[in-house]
């Protein structure tokens, strides 16, 4: 069986919701939703998270993935998700996992 983790990355500050930009990200609102976007909504639903609406779930994964180029480390980019979202540690991993595995699998491994 395989397990999703993220990659290790090296970045030695700590991240806030802002630093990641989570709450004013200027990304274009999501006029139809892709493919790619209905495979993560439907993961998310899977694993029993319940973003307050789809626009919001797929800005706050297109973060993840930004701040993951950026250079962040996933422990970085879960606690900014647990501090934007309200999630608990476990949700804020799950859902950090789900969004990469989605827009930016290069972050995830297999093991």
């Amino acid at each position: 069986m395989f397990t999703r983790r993220f990659t290790a990355s090296v970045a030695g500050t700590t991240l806030t919701a802002a630093a990641l930009g989570f709450a004013a990200l200027g990304l274009a609102g999501t006029a139809g939703a892709s493919s790619v976007d209905d495979a993560f909504l439907a993961q998310l639903a899977a694993d029993g998270i319940t973003p307050p609406s789809a626009t919001v779930a797929v800005k706050d994964a297109h973060a993840v993935c930004k701040a993951l180029d950026a250079g962040h480390s996933s422990q970085e980019v879960i606690n900014a998700v647990a501090q934007a979202t309200g999630l608990s540690a476990k949700g804020s991993k799950t859902f950090a996992v789900d969004a990469a595995s989605a827009y930016c699998p290069q972050y995830v491994t297999s093991s």
